[in-house]
């Protein structure tokens, strides 16, 4: 293999590329992330007209290590590209960009990005309702200081419900064990329950959510958005679900039903929900009134995967693999499967 050159529009990532450079001396690694929403081409930088993308470098690239937000009309600015890799979990963000549509090869960071930071995130959700935090945070806003009012109850032998047990599912599966938690779960790709698997005490197929939701005390949604996926948390599942059940969404907000949920919580049908995203989020609308209003629901601004302090590090270490791979001709890791969507 001839000289590879690589385009790199991932500000996350820093600006030191030696990460990439380092794989191989046949690498040419270039620097684009200036052109990511919030970084301005410099002077006499070429660019794409209307996109601030340097025409240049796309036009010779054959690898692309791109972050989020996806810049538009990547495909169509790099003719000579072959693979491009998303520093993000999840793919809906490339399913809105023309490299979608196109013939290069797309793979992801699923797996990698955050996954015990936002495992915590789930966990501690749960403990939020469980050890009282959700009352006590009600009684200081309505100015009350009572006992009663408390809906306590240990984690240790509680269900913590995992919808996607990836590579995050996964890691919310080992640490609610580790609290004393039967896990149950759902994986796409199993086809009957499976007893001991992917951390959890039973896997079963995503056909059978119904019965995850009506065995989970916390039910936690990690699932990649698909088609499939697009508001599958729904009136059934809330149906499903126990009274004094939780949810928790550190997936993506598009995936649960609003609607069913606003009523579910209002009627008492659930207890309540814990949610680090929302319809809309990623396009940049601002979150339903109802849920920062509403007490039952807890909302963060899609925070789940902060304060891991090397969160770049598996990132650079994944995407310096996958390239060693690519230049020695062997399989890539995590390559997106566009028929099912992530």
């Amino acid at each position: 293999m001839d000289e590879v050159n690589v385009a790199v529009i991932a500000p996350v990532l820093g600006r030191d590329l030696s990460f990439v450079s380092d794989v191989d001396p046949r690498v040419r690694v270039f620097d684009a992330s200036f052109a990511a929403p919030g970084h301005r081409a410099g002077p006499g930088d070429p660019a794409a007209p209307d996109s601030g993308l340097p025409a240049d470098v796309l036009a010779r690239a054959e690898v692309l290590l791109v972050g989020y937000p996806v810049p538009e009309n990547l495909a169509a600015l790099s003719p000579r590209l072959v693979w491009a890799h998303h520093t993000q979990a999840g793919v809906s963000n490339l399913a809105g960009s023309d490299l979608w549509g196109s013939e290069v090869t797309l793979t992801s960071s699923r797996g990698v990005v955050a996954a015990t930071a936002i495992a915590e995130y789930a966990l501690a959700a749960a403990a939020h309702f469980a050890r009282g935090l959700h009352e006590a945070t009600r009684q200081k806003a309505a100015g009350q200081f009572t006992r009663a009012g408390y809906q306590m109850r240990t984690l240790r032998g509680a269900t913590m419900g995992v919808i996607g047990l990836g590579g995050i599912g996964r890691e919310v599966a080992r640490l609610s064990r580790a609290a004393g938690m039967r896990v149950i779960g759902t994986r796409r790709s199993v086809a009957a329950p499976l007893p001991g698997a992917d951390e959890a005490d039973l896997v079963l197929p995503a056909s059978q959510i119904l019965q995850v939701a009506a065995e989970s005390d916390f039910l936690v949604v990690c699932s990649q958005l698909t088609a499939e996926t697009r508001g599958f948390i729904n009136a059934r599942v809330f149906a499903a679900m126990k009274s004094d059940a939780v949810l928790i969404n550190v997936a993506r907000g598009e995936e649960v039903d609003e609607d069913a949920l606003v009523e579910a919580v209002t009627t008492g049908r659930i207890r309540g929900a814990v949610l680090d995203v929302y319809a809309g989020e990623l396009a940049g609308q601002p979150p339903r009134p109802e849920l920062t209003g509403l007490p039952q629901i807890l909302l963060t601004p899609h925070i789940s995967a902060s304060g891991d302090t090397d969160m770049a590090g598996p990132l650079r270490r994944l995407f310096a693999e996958n390239l060693r791979r690519y230049l020695d001709g062997q399989p890539l890791l995590n390559v997106v499967d566009r028929a099912r969507g992530y």
